[in-house]
């Protein structure tokens, strides 16, 4: 779970989604898609054909991870994949990062589709008090701000309620 995307502190990097155990000579075959991803890709042998990653060479696509630690499997997410088996020859011509190279040339990742905001407290206050504070204390902030204008219209009312009066009674 190290490798997934921590965005918006929603995931720290040792959070533990689930796991998905892949026998590399029966891989189940992935989804296209992560909404038709279920556990029934483990079970439905019909629907999701076994195939060995040895003859394949190469599988994209999308596996469920799921926590059996109650019993029964559990989905807990899904996780879209690419897994490839190179020969010697193909490593040593295609090496992944090593040492301080740039670790991202093989394979090539596209940089994350992010808004032009980011959830940064300087860039976008306005956005962060929506999230943090809005959505939790929404009513609690319309009711206290009823309050204090309810307050200030009484306080007003009084003090000026005695010139009124005043004016009232000397004017009349």
């Amino acid at each position: 779970s190290s490798g997934i995307n921590a965005e918006y502190g929603v995931l720290s990097r040792d959070d533990k989604l689930g796991w998905a155990q892949l026998d590399l000579t029966r891989v189940p075959a992935p989804t296209k898609t992560a909404k038709e991803c279920t556990l029934d890709v483990y079970e439905n042998e019909d629907r999701h054909p076994r195939m060995s990653l040895f003859e394949k060479k190469k599988i994209l696509g999308f596996w469920p991870v799921y926590d059996d630690s109650l019993g029964t499997r559990e989905l807990t997410g899904k996780v879209e994949m690419e897994l490839e088996i190179l020969t010697e020859e193909e490593v040593a011509e295609r090496p992944a990062g090593k040492a301080r190279e740039e670790p991202n040339s093989n394979p090539t990742l596209e940089p994350p589709n992010r808004p032009e905001t980011s959830f940064n407290w300087f860039t976008n206050p306005w956005k962060v008090f929506k999230i943090l504070i809005w959505r939790r204390y929404k009513w609690h902030l319309i009711i206290g701000l009823i309050i204090i204008l309810l307050i200030i219209f009484v306080v007003l009312m009084a003090y000026t309620a005695p010139e009124a009066i005043n004016q009232a009674i000397y004017s009349g």
